[in-house]
């Protein structure tokens, strides 16, 4: 990991870095979206979408997407909004946790091998990390080292602060585990759809083929052409169940190289942390 020296001007501005941030939307703790964010991009992309195949539906191909994407007994929908969520959601998450990545190749503690880390000189090393950003508190790395220095003058054993890290560490982690709340519960929901269509189309198929049966009487001819609306219904059974399981699949798979890149993220901030300050520490206290 290479370093950059420090500069009277921040080094990274969150503002610039952050997704959310750099287009003026409510931004979320750490690598988490904010949930309104991901709301009103999914309302645009939304729109966006359906827009353009409504524009297009006198086309042939412009046809069939709207049928796909609104025919069915309207359960699309709702399939295709929380996909769009989704993908927003991972989107967005993505970018912030390469916004936070930055944070880590920012060399606040002097590279000096003399350089010892005390009660004495944290205000410094916190000056340092306070000027290489505009807002430190915004970047999970650095807000964790800043919050142990400054208890440095609390701390009896060196052990402690290792212990305090490992502490915000695991609170960080569950935090970032907790945002994909929303996420976990879409991934439910959205076969649900489906299968709801499922029901929905075979029980339209089945009342369709009960009427059927009953006008047409004895005609083969009739029945025959009639049970041409039966097959409806199944479409709705089948095809709601497919876009559903499809999505899922794609989101299900895209959110877990999502998790693995967040985990690795904070692993990557775990060795920083030991590196930067518990290599560096001397407790001038007598330890216990």
């Amino acid at each position: 990991m290479t370093s950059r020296p420090l500069s009277s001007v921040p080094l990274i501005v969150y503002s610039n870095l952050d997704p959310e941030a750099r287009f003026g939307l409510p931004t979320g703790h750490g690598t988490t979206p904010s949930s309104l964010a991901c709301f009103l991009l999914t309302t645009i992309l939304g729109a966006a979408a359906y827009g353009i195949a409504y524009g297009f539906r006198s086309e042939e191909w412009g046809a069939i997407a709207w049928t796909y994407m609104t025919g069915f007994g309207r359960i699309p929908i709702p399939i295709i909004l929380l996909s769009i969520w989704s993908l927003v959601f991972l989107g967005l998450k993505l970018l912030k946790i390469r916004a936070q990545r930055a944070a880590l190749h920012i060399a606040f503690v002097p590279e000096d091998p003399a350089f010892v880390l005390t009660e004495s000189t944290a205000d410094a090393v916190i000056d340092a990390i306070d000027r290489a950003s505009d807002d430190p508190s915004r970047f999970i790395f650095l807000a964790r080292c800043r919050a142990v220095l400054r208890m440095m003058r609390n701390l009896g054993r060196v052990s402690d602060v290792d212990d305090i890290l490992a502490s915000r560490g695991d609170q960080d982690e569950s935090s970032m585990d907790s945002g994909y709340t929303i996420l976990r519960g879409f991934i439910w929901a959205i076969p649900v759809l489906g299968f709801i269509g499922t029901v929905v189309g075979l029980t339209l198929a089945m009342k369709r083929f009960g009427d059927t049966m009953k006008a047409a009487g004895k005609d083969v001819a009739e029945i025959t052409d009639k049970l041409k609306t039966v097959l409806e219904g199944l479409d709705t059974a089948f095809i709601t169940t497919a876009e559903a399981l499809i999505a899922v699949l794609f989101i299900y798979l895209l959110q877990t190289m999502v998790r693995r890149a967040d985990e690795q993220l904070f692993d990557d901030i775990r060795s920083a942390c030991s590196n930067a300050i518990v290599a560096r520490v001397r407790i001038s206290k007598r330890e216990v």
